[in-house]
This record gives structure tokens, C-alpha cells and sequence, in this order.
């Protein structure tokens, strides 16, 4: 009897989860379920983002990635304003990269919308307590806030150490892919196999928020932190992380 029956990725947004799902994961559903494991689908009326889903039992294996929360913070505000100037995908909700390098923002704006975004705060630990409902998670967030809601700290710790496999953003995108794929393998017990020979690292990248992250001293990073001290915990905590090879970069 396998361990797990099911896979769900916990999907937070901008942190390379489109990445993820496009070139391991979907690739992966027929032999999954070929092996009876399900790949967990979100409802239609859920974008890609459902947090903490009701379907996860005991048998089911968990996937997340993790961002740094200055590099996090940064993506959502250049996905913002590259909405704003019209240089989204709206079918696919993605940034169109090659209009995106053409994007400079000044990083002012992260002072002038952190109190507008307050309800983000600890927004990726966040992701660990709210639940698909119908609407997009950023909403459900935003409405929490506004009525003073306060998370349980403690079931996000529960809930991220039972997450299988936890994944740094920086490591996802430096990584042996093939290191990756034999974690998932070993762990559900199915001999799982990928050709990474068309895989583009770049295929969901904001090239904007790269350039506007640059700009960043140490003091426009701490005043980002000072609002997102738990995902910042969360981030430099070790133990939560699968920790891949690290001579293994390509």
C-alpha cells in the first residue's frame, strides 16, 4: 500500500510556482496517476492559488516553495504596475517578460503602497491557514485584515513541518532538476521520469521585478522585513527546508 495517494502543491503566488506545475509537475500527472496518485486539482472558480486545501489527509504529499520576503514583496509590486501599464498575459495572469524589461520602476513605490498592502503581511505564511472559497486568496487576505482577524502561528508551524517538500525560491531556480525529481521519486515511491531538454528558467520570470530588487540597500530591505518578520522566520529556518545539493548548480 503506498504511503500517499494524492500530491498537492501548495501553490503561493509569485514565488516560481507556474515554473514548478508547467515543467514537473504537469508532466508528471499521467504517471502519477498511472501509480493511483492523484495530482490534486483546484476548483474552476480558484485561479491558481488555493491554500490550504480541504482534500489533504494523511495521504497526501505536500509541495510549496518559499520566497524571501523582500524579493517576494518586490514581485507582487512590479506584477501590480505591470498590470496597471497593460503588460500582462490575462489569459495565463502572467507577466509578458519581453515587454516587462522595458519596465523601470522607482523604488519609491514600495515605501508608497506598504501601508496600502498592509493586509499582505506575512502574506506566504498566510497561505498555510487560508482555504479556497471562490475567491482569489489576495481578497481573502485583504478581508481578514480588515476585520482585525489575527492568524494561529502555531498551525502554520503544524502545517509547514507537515509540508513534505518545502523548496527555497533561490534554490528552484539553481537547482539539479534531477536532484528534484528523484526527492518526489523516492518520496512516493514511483520511478518517475523527466526531459528537461526544453525547460526555460525565464519562461514566468518579471524582469522588472529583477531590476527593481537590485536597487534595494540593506536599509530598503529591513524596512521590508520589519513588516514581514514571520515569513522572514520562516525563510532562515533551516530545519523547515529540503536542502539540495549544493554542488550541484547548473
Amino acid at each position: 500500500m503506498p504511503k500517499y495517494n494524492k500530491v498537492y502543491f501548495l501553490h503561493i503566488p509569485k514565488t516560481g510556482g507556474r515554473f514548478l506545475t508547467k515543467y514537473i509537475l504537469d508532466p508528471l500527472s499521467d504517471t502519477l496517476k498511472e501509480n493511483d496518485t492523484e495530482l490534486i486539482k483546484l476548483p474552476e472558480n480558484v485561479l491558481k492559488h488555493g491554500g490550504w486545501h480541504q482534500l489533504i489527509d494523511d495521504k497526501t504529499y505536500i509541495i510549496s516553495i518559499f520566497r524571501d520576503p523582500a524579493e517576494h514583496f518586490v514581485s507582487i509590486i512590479a506584477h501590480m504596475i505591470a498590470n496597471e501599464q497593460g503588460l500582462m498575459d490575462q489569459d495565463q495572469n502572467f507577466v509578458v517578460n519581453d515587454k516587462a524589461k522595458e519596465l523601470d520602476i522607482d523604488k519609491k513605490e514600495i515605501y508608497n503602497v506598504m501601508e496600502e498592502l498592509k493586509y499582505l503581511k506575512n502574506f506566504q505564511a498566510q497561505n498555510f491557514l487560508l482555504e479556497p472559497n471562490g475567491e482569489p486568496l489576495l481578497h481573502t487576505s485583504r478581508r481578514l485584515y480588515n476585520h482585525k482577524q489575527h492568524f494561529n502561528i502555531e498551525l502554520i508551524y503544524d502545517r509547514i513541518k507537515r509540508t513534505n517538500l518545502m523548496i527555497r525560491h533561490k534554490d528552484l531556480q539553481s537547482m539539479d532538476y534531477s536532484l528534484l525529481l528523484n526527492k518526489i521519486s523516492t518520496d512516493l515511491d514511483v520511478d518517475l521520469t523527466l526531459d528537461f531538454s526544453s525547460m526555460s528558467k525565464d519562461y514566468f520570470k518579471n524582469a522588472a521585478s529583477e531590476k527593481l530588487f537590485n536597487k534595494l540597500n540593506d536599509i530598503d530591505k529591513r524596512f521590508i522585513y520589519q513588516n514581514f518578520n514571520f515569513d522572514k522566520e520562516i525563510y532562515e529556518n533551516n530545519s523547515l527546508f529540503w536542502q539540495p545539493s549544493p554542488q550541484t548548480n547548473i
